[in-house]
């Protein structure tokens, strides 16, 4: 009798396990099909803009960390943020982009870093491409510039404003607008300093400059014909826009920017806005409350 039941037990069992294989192949396939659609709908959905935007400018900043001039000079910045703001229209996150030695400059080794934020994304992309927006064609962060010898933004001990005008203009042209398809034919910069001045006291130091601007650049607003890495960070532009591409648009800028000797590093805080008004407030919210580490 009892080698009758363990007979039974073990042919039982080996008619289970196909079952069982079949069971485990089933939820296994579930799960790849639902990862799959996650992550097509991620790759693909506009309702996912701005998670895919920020995933892929955080990736792309941790791949630049080591080499930027910020890591080099050894200034870690505490930068606020949309999340610090109930309500803000800037993003969560500050983006991180080293263009190396790829920069306007007297052809003296040196190498930028750029640490930046632009508006929050609704409907599908930022409102970096809504004109009714607050932060339509709207950056601020901060640049950090390192030469080989001397202080950028210096000549002959005098503030060489053209040199950091250029750097700006480099910024919103050859990075945000090639990104965006724009053709060098039609990028457009042109800007009148309206004040130079002692800045505020940030951070901790009482030697920052301020620079204030009138600014005449194309903005993002052109028609799609086909796909390019600038959407990947600010979305597809808007399909119903029946306007010019890249028009050119009145905007206002900002600069503070001190030479630190102790880390041979010029650093730039800059915002560029549409007002005059929210130059003024994002100064006061954004940029004078940095803290270096």
């Amino acid at each position: 009798m009892g080698n009758i039941k363990v007979g039974n037990n073990i042919k039982n069992h080996i008619e289970k396990r196909p079952k069982a294989i079949k069971k485990k192949y089933l939820i296994l396939s579930l799960i790849v099909f639902i990862i799959s659609f996650m992550l097509v709908f991620l790759l693909f959905s506009a309702s996912t803009a701005g998670l895919r935007s920020d995933l892929a400018l955080q990736v792309q900043g941790l791949s630049f960390k080591q080499e930027s001039v910020f890591n080099q000079v050894g200034l870690k910045l505490d930068i606020p943020t949309g999340k610090d703001y109930s309500g803000s229209g800037w993003c969560q996150n500050m983006k991180l982009y080293h263009p190396g030695e790829v920069f306007p400059h007297d052809g003296v080794n040196g190498e930028m870093s750029i640490l930046y934020n632009f508006g929050r994304f609704e409907n599908g992309r930022s409102t970096f491409y809504d004109p009714d927006s607050d932060y339509f064609n709207a950056h601020y962060g901060v640049y950090a510039i390192k030469l080989g010898q001397g202080a950028f933004g210096w000549k002959n001990g005098t503030l060489d404003v053209a040199a950091i005008v250029k750097v700006v203009s480099f910024d919103q042209l050859d990075l945000v607008m090639e990104s965006l398809g724009c053709p060098s034919s039609q990028r457009h910069f042109d800007y009148q300093i309206t004040d130079i001045k002692e800045g505020p006291e940030m951070a901790g130091f009482s030697d920052w400059i301020q620079i204030d601007a009138m600014i005449e650049t194309n903005s993002p607003l052109h028609h799609q014909t086909e796909n390019l890495i600038g959407y990947l960070q600010y979305g597809t532009p808007p399909k119903d826009y029946n306007g010019e591409d890249f028009p050119v648009a009145a905007t206002m800028g900002r600069l503070y920017l001190r030479y630190d000797e102790t880390r041979n590093v010029t650093v730039i805080y800059f915002v560029i806005e549409k007002t005059q008004e929210l130059i003024d407030q994002t100064s006061k919210d954004y940029l004078m409350p940095i803290q270096w580490n």
